[in-house]
């Protein structure tokens, strides 16, 4: 067979399911991790203080779920199916906070990490609409 008749496909299905689940066990096993101490220092002055080490936990909340949104939309699962598993990374986000505040006794979930989590997933969604809205 010719080289022109060969089709390049990119990353085959299996693949994408084994980063897929590698990242969501990595993920799920670094929110439940202890988180080191230390103090990172601060940016402002007077009332107007900002904690980095806070920004920065807060900024990985989004990212990574936003990253999350994206390896979930790029597994090209049928349409039906696919919004089950966007239904799992949402939930995903509610269950680690709930797993720190009651079954951890070096981590507080919050609230508030889980509407940034979800933030994350809609810009993760946003960002990878063309994966998620495709056959």
């Amino acid at each position: 067979m010719s080289e022109a008749g060969v089709r390049r496909r990119g990353v085959g299905a299996g693949w994408r399911w084994l980063i897929w689940l590698a990242y969501v066990g990595a993920w799920t096993g670094a929110l439940l991790a202890p988180v080191p101490e230390g103090d990172w220092g601060t940016v402002g002055s007077g009332e107007e203080v900002i904690d980095l080490k806070y920004l920065f936990g807060k900024a990985v909340h989004v990212s990574a779920y936003a990253v999350l949104a994206g390896l979930t939309g790029w597994l090209h699962v049928p349409y039906r199916r696919r919004w089950l598993l966007l239904f799992f990374v949402m939930a995903h986000g509610t269950v680690t906070e709930l797993l720190q505040l009651h079954g951890t006794s070096h981590r507080t979930g919050c609230l508030e990490d889980v509407a940034l989590d979800q933030l994350g997933v809609a810009l993760g969604l946003l960002a990878t609409w063309k994966w998620w809205s495709g056959p």
